[in-house]
């Protein structure tokens, strides 16, 4: 229904009804289990965040953890490069103009251009990350029940986050969600920062959780680690890098996020 609406309405319009005071009413009566998610992931970030002034999120995609960002800190960056969801960031938050920077802009470990693989436009799975998008087109059926296909590419702008901290500030958190570049990212950072989350999925990147890992203790060796699924924090205590690799290895969790707490 959605698709077709957008078909009819045009994509701009579209947004600008989906992300209306309006619409959210009828999500509050009808859609409750939106609002629901939309609560929990706020409920999480407030968890172990106090209130912040500045937050990077890295792979903003349609901007649903933007949401709570905004609701947590004085001012949020958001990097986006596929042109669908950067024009759906532009409406959705088009009142928020004082406390949001969108960039149509990819982070990596070098300033340049890059090929974003595109399964279809505004689709969480484009990367520039040729093994996931192996990984996606081998086993999409079987991880997420649809087939998946790259069938087209789009050029798009680079930034690290070292420049990124040298226009805007140092960020109290980082939100990476990069479909498989996440030590790219990382690797474009050469400062400790208070908080960072970054997603991973194993057995098949297992190696580039092991370079994030190291990366964050080369910056910080006294990096502490959690992880996070479903909009919850999994363990009760934080741990050390050993302890953390030690207790993946011995676990069937297969995709989630690594929440890392560097020394203040």
């Amino acid at each position: 229904m959605g698709k077709f609406l957008q078909k009819l309405l045009g994509r701009k319009l579209f947004y600008s009804l989906k992300y209306s005071q309006l619409f959210s009413a009828y999500e509050k009566i009808l859609r409750h289990g939106n609002v629901v998610r939309q609560q929990k992931e706020l409920a999480l970030y407030k968890s172990f965040l106090p209130e912040c002034n500045l937050i990077f999120d890295i792979g903003a995609n349609d901007g649903h953890k933007t949401v709570a960002f905004l609701q947590t800190c004085k001012k949020v960056v958001c990097c986006e490069p596929d042109e669908q969801n950067f024009q759906l960031l532009q409406i959705r938050f088009r009142n928020y103009k004082r406390k949001l920077i969108l960039l149509k802009k990819a982070v990596s470990d070098h300033i340049g251009e890059a090929i974003l693989q595109v399964h279809h436009a505004g689709s969480a799975f484009n990367t520039l990350n040729q093994k996931w998008a192996s990984l996606l087109e081998e086993q999409g059926e079987k991880y997420w029940n649809e087939r998946i296909h790259f069938r087209s590419k789009q050029a798009v702008q680079l930034t690290t986050l070292n420049e990124l901290i040298e226009q805007y500030g140092q960020p109290d958190f980082i939100k990476i969600d990069v479909e498989g570049s996440e030590l790219q990212v990382l690797s474009g950072l050469n400062q400790k920062i208070n908080w960072i989350s970054f997603e991973s999925f194993l057995p098949e990147f297992r190696d580039e959780l092991l370079g994030c890992i190291n990366h964050l203790q080369q910056l910080d060796a006294n990096t502490k680690y959690n992880l996070i699924a479903d909009e919850k924090i999994l363990l009760e205590n934080f741990m050390s890098s050993q302890q953390l690799i030690e207790w993946l290895d011995k676990s069937d969790l297969k995709a989630f996020e690594v929440l890392a707490r560097q020394s203040e």
